[in-house]
């Protein structure tokens, strides 16, 4: 996957030694789809003039004329009314769809992933990250399961409170600037690593020979 230096340094900020890591949504992502739904609006509004104005203007030149040529039929001008009227509004809704699922941005602070739809996410709340779509896709879902409110009923934080939300993050390179989120699994798979590895502190001591 390849990144650019302006992503990188735009993408990661330090201040007072808390890491920053921000992906912010995708510029190809979101420029293509500009200009599909441009494209769609201006379909849409050809299609129109064709239905409303164009076609039925032929068709009464050839019922005055019928030597001016063959018109469209009353079908064809149907169907171009039908798509000059359903285009620009799927051209918006396709708009809002895209601008919805781009929307804010990922953002690891410290040890807190923070993604749009879901609450903040301490990484030590993390359970598995599944990578099975990364090498085709450049997607990432990390399933996670929230503490309990350490304030509730005294309950120490390390107790999961199995009523507490759990949910599935998606990691997304491609709708997501790609340096960063990359980067941001790189980080969550570390965190997992040092965490699962074996404390060599509390390890017992060797028996004597």
């Amino acid at each position: 996957m390849t990144t650019t230096a302006t992503e990188t340094e735009a993408a990661s900020t330090s201040s007072a030694g808390d890491d920053v890591v921000v992906a912010r949504a995708g510029r190809y992502y979101r420029n293509t789809r500009y200009l599909f739904v441009l494209a769609m609006l201006i379909f849409g509004a050809y299609f129109a003039y064709d239905g409303w104005v164009a076609w039925p203007r032929e068709a009464q030149l050839n019922r005055d004329n019928p030597k001016a040529g063959k018109p469209h039929t009353d079908t064809d001008i149907r169907f171009q009314k039908v798509l000059g009227f359903t285009l620009p509004p799927l051209a918006l809704a396709f708009l809002g769809w895209t601008l919805y699922r781009s929307r804010g941005s990922y953002r690891l602070q410290g040890d807190v992933l923070s993604v749009p739809g879901h609450p903040e996410v301490p990484l030590d709340a993390i359970r598995q990250v599944d990578k099975s779509k990364w090498d085709r896709k450049g997607i990432a879902y990390v399933d996670y399961e929230l503490h309990r409110d350490p304030g509730a009923a005294g309950a120490p934080p390390s107790v999961l409170d199995y009523r507490a939300p759990r949910g599935r993050v998606t990691l997304d390179d491609f709708i997501y600037d790609r340096a960063p989120t990359d980067q941001i699994v790189e980080r969550i798979e570390a965190f997992i690593a040092q965490s699962s590895a074996p404390s060599v502190q509390g390890a017992p001591p060797a028996p004597e020979h």
